[in-house]
């Protein structure tokens, strides 16, 4: 059998009997995974049902920058396989929709951020938001975020009757993307949409944070 090696640390992975027998794989030995303490935070946008995994700090800023800024596709899975089982349940009856980034640099990296780190959940995911251009929030001012809608488009027309949305996104900052986000998909009539990110920001300090190294 091959050994599992940590995606951080990179020291074998001691299996579990437990995790064995529920046929369970995870990316971080239980040191590192220390270092991912979720906070399962729940709040609202514009009414409707958010969950952020973990609270936005210095060692999530981290990670996702490596992720995401330093194209490490290996990280993909880190932040959510944990607790893959339980979110596949609680969401199996949604379609995912991943809030975009600007098409270049998704190229630049050779894969979509959002949707990978989304992607082990195995739900079926629609790509129907698109950036037209790159629009790098943290280097706007609050009013200036608020205009992001202008730089987001719809690129299918079809209805999503009856159909259940869950929104995802990396980091929710001040809100602005995933509300225009939220404005599109309600043109397409959906039945129902919850909105799950990895983390959000929660202190003063990481506001205007969450997106300077060169993150897209």
């Amino acid at each position: 059998m091959q050994t599992k090696v940590c995606k951080l640390c990179f020291k074998p992975i001691d299996d579990n009997s437990i995790n064995s027998l529920l046929n369970n794989t995870y990316s971080l030995c239980f040191e590192c995974y220390k270092k991912l303490e979720p906070h399962f935070i729940n709040f609202e946008v514009d009414g409707y049902y958010a969950l952020a995994v973990y609270e936005y700090d210095d060692e999530l800023k981290s990670l996702i920058y490596q992720f995401k800024g330093c194209y490490d596709f290996e990280l993909k899975d880190i932040f959510l396989d944990r607790f893959k089982t339980a979110f596949k349940l609680y969401f199996y009856d949604y379609v995912a929709v991943p809030v975009p980034s600007f098409i270049d640099d998704d190229k630049v990296r050779e894969f979509n951020h959002v949707k990978e780190a989304f992607s082990n959940l195995k739900i079926p995911m629609l790509s129907i938001i698109e950036k037209v251009k790159r629009v790098k929030q943290s280097d706007r001012h609050a009013e200036e975020r608020k205009n992001i809608g202008e730089y987001l488009k719809l690129n299918s027309n079809d209805s999503l009757k009856g159909k259940k949305i869950l929104l995802v996104d990396d980091i929710y900052t001040t809100g602005s993307t995933i509300k225009a986000c939220l404005k599109l998909i309600k043109q397409l009539n959906p039945k129902k949409i919850k909105i799950l990110v990895l983390c959000k920001v929660t202190s003063v300090e990481h506001i205007g944070k969450s997106n300077n190294n060169k993150l897209y």
